[in-house]
């Protein structure tokens, strides 16, 4: 039996994993945020594995995020740190976060 992504999504955060889950399934990492950080300075851990994976993987999909982070008027990735611009574009288009829990 398959498990849907939800579900591989929850056991790998039980594992203590860190990443997005793809909408194929695939797993990739995410370097974990600092607890104490200053907002607008740089961006997440999950926010950066976004954006290198769009890049690598998707460059399509990175150009409609980059035509989103334009039309919202943020003039560098740096300046969205904060406002959930990139994680909610993921979780659009069916990515999944993988946290540990």
């Amino acid at each position: 039996m398959k498990i849907s992504n939800k579900q591989l999504a929850a056991k790998l955060s039980r594992k203590g994993e860190r990443g997005w889950l793809t909408p194929t399934g695939v797993f990739f990492e995410s370097d974990e945020t600092p607890v104490v950080r200053i907002t607008g300075l740089s961006l997440g851990g999950h926010e950066q594995a976004a954006l290198q994976w769009l890049e690598r993987n998707e460059p399509d999909l990175l150009e409609k995020l980059e035509q989103r982070r334009i039309a919202e008027e943020y003039e560098c990735w740096v300046e969205t740190d904060g406002t959930d611009l990139i994680k909610n574009f993921m979780f659009e288009n069916g990515y999944l976060r993988v946290a540990p829990v």
